[in-house]
């Protein structure tokens, strides 16, 4: 149960977040019989709690003979709106309306009913068409809804503890050779996708990363990069000062070449500027349009799919641009601590099961060599 402590015409009032019927949002406004003074805050505050506390043991008696289950998970997710990032909440919301609603709402299962055998039902059907990490994401709300439900006694246990989830396959990036890199570096020169290639395929930088980087965290004094601010999107574009985890905020060199590009690129958005005038919109970020726009992270993925496709190189995701820097980097004989600290996984461990394909490859090098130093005669 949520809600807030408001003041409204000299009183407090404790407004609780409830829904009628049809699940639509219905504040309740509490007289807490208090005057708004200053004096008085620390009194309203332990009465809201106490009001809160009163609603939500009444919002929990009212699910516990017949709810079902599809419309408990609503309420599990309207009542962790509030702690959850946005674009987290918007994935839930898309697996909740196209997925778990329809299919539970079809079995008409209530709460108090519902097994293990039902969720295991729900997992079978969709990876016929979902992949076991996509499954996984849908778990994380359907144990969530019920870990809720146990805590306030509405289940006796959880049956999502006894479910059994597709095996996920270990991840394989795909990624362009060092000849098809060179292509498209060439293709891409005066694109304004340019940027974005030469981060993702020189730093490995994640698409949120690339649309999040700004010219103030390129130091040219310093010649460093810092990984510091991220553009995510799923409906929503939100932009932060936070990377994807502590390790993925990092600081790394700029050479030669890339600091002279991106002194040149600098040097052509300042031109950009003077030429639009007025119709120039300015921003920060590095990845933009002639007129200034910000590039979006969606479009990065969509121009980049083009920009292949034009220049007869092979299907890679923009992401795998990062995994071509991970071979690239196996090639110059870079270990798979410096690769994890360049790509910012926060373990060594991460990097070497995402980059196994590739550290086998370089080991078919190795032997090979073997052939040449030491030679067996037949």
């Amino acid at each position: 149960m949520t809600g807030s402590l408001q003041a409204n015409k000299g009183r407090y009032y404790a407004v609780v977040n409830l829904k009628d019927e049809n699940g639509k949002s219905k504040p309740k406004w509490v007289n807490l019989h208090l005057p708004a003074v200053p004096g008085n805050k620390r009194k309203a505050e332990k009465a809201f709690r106490e009001v809160l506390a009163e609603y939500e043991a009444n919002h929990i008696d009212t699910y516990r003979k017949d709810v079902l289950f599809c419309e408990y998970i609503k309420v599990w997710l309207d009542e962790a709106r509030p702690g959850l990032e946005l674009i987290t909440c918007e994935a839930y919301q898309s697996y909740i309306n196209l997925h778990l609603f329809p299919f539970f709402n079809k079995l008409g299962i209530s709460l108090r009913d519902l097994n293990y055998q039902h969720l295991q039902r729900y997992y079978s059907s969709k990876a016929e068409t979902l992949s076991a990490n996509t499954l996984k994401k849908h778990h994380v709300v359907i144990n969530q809804t019920l870990r809720k439900a146990l805590k306030h006694d509405l289940i006796p246990s959880n049956p999502a503890d006894k479910v059994t989830l597709p095996k996920t396959e270990r991840f394989t990036g795909n990624y362009l050779t060092v000849e098809q890199g060179n292509t498209l570096l060439e293709a891409v020169k005066g694109d304004p996708l340019e940027p974005a290639v030469i981060l993702g395929m020189m730093y490995g930088l994640r698409r949120s990363e690339i649309a999040g980087m700004m010219w103030r965290a390129i130091d040219f004094d310093n010649d460093t990069l810092t990984v510091q601010h991220t553009v995510t999107k799923f409906k929503t574009t939100v932009a932060k000062d936070k990377t994807k985890n502590k390790s993925s905020n990092r600081t790394l060199p700029l050479n030669r070449d890339v600091k002279d590009y991106l002194l040149g690129l600098r040097d052509q958005h300042a031109k950009d500027r003077q030429l639009l005038g007025p119709a120039y919109q300015e921003t920060e970020y590095v990845c933009r349009w002639p007129d200034g726009r910000a590039m979006r992270c969606d479009y990065l993925s969509i121009g980049f799919k083009r920009l292949l496709a034009k220049n007869g190189l092979p299907h890679v995701r923009l992401h795998d641009l990062r995994h071509s820097c991970a071979s690239y980097m196996l090639k110059m004989g870079c270990s798979m601590k410096e690769i994890a600290d360049w790509l910012g996984h926060a373990d060594i461990r991460t990097a070497m099961n995402v980059y196994a394909h590739l550290d086998a490859d370089a080991k078919k090098n190795v032997a090979n060599r073997f052939s040449s130093l030491l030679p067996i005669k037949s």
